[in-house]
């Protein structure tokens, strides 16, 4: 090791409160060594949380998406009429019609995502009674895994920084005791000599 690597090791052992400075209290020592065990902690977790979390979270969203689309079905319908778009909204309002299997006309109302015209054809889902219903959300699972996971690891570190700033504190109060202490044994000792 060159002389400047070890300088620089050892600013760095002083500046997180590692070296044997005997200025430096138990209170000191402790406050870092916590610190340096929570990082490490937080660093542990943080991989496990991100897996166990959102792995979970994506494949129950997965299978509940999936079971909705077991329950629907996916027919072409053609556009009859549509109506005016209103300025605020996204949609086109539009009537559609189709037909089942058995060869029966159905019309309904039907709020398009996007321009159509009459005689498009569109993608429709229907549930069990025939209704149109949304469409099966393909991005639900994963943006839900994401949500929850950033929740989980938010909480992780708000729960070690607060065990930490709690530490932190119950040092400070224990060091400023002793701070006021060592001042008043100096007071007697060197008191004011006239």
């Amino acid at each position: 090791m060159t002389t400047e690597s070890v300088s620089r090791y050892r600013r760095t052992c002083r500046r997180v409160g590692l070296d044997r400075n005997p200025m430096r209290r138990k209170e000191d020592r402790v406050q870092t060594l916590v610190a340096v065990a929570l990082a490490l902690v937080f660093l542990i977790i943080l991989p496990v949380l991100i897996m166990s979390v959102g792995t979970r979270v994506y494949r129950t969203e997965s299978a509940a998406v999936q079971a909705e689309t077991a329950q629907l079905r996916q027919i072409e319908a053609t556009v009859t009429a549509t109506g005016k778009a209103p300025l605020y909204a996204p949609i086109m309002p539009a009537t559609v019609q189709w037909k089942d299997a058995d060869g029966t006309l159905h019309t309904d109302d039907y709020q398009s995502p996007t321009v159509v015209e009459p005689g498009a054809t569109v993608t429709l889902w229907l549930n069990g009674a025939g209704r149109i219903v949304e469409p099966p959300s393909q991005s639900k699972a994963l943006s839900k895994a994401l949500l929850l996971t950033t929740g989980a690891v938010f909480g992780a570190t708000v729960l070690l920084a607060g065990c930490y700033v709690g530490l932190r504190h119950t040092l400070d109060q224990r060091r400023l005791r002793m701070w006021e202490m060592e001042w008043a044994t100096a007071d007697l000792r060197w008191g004011s000599h006239s």
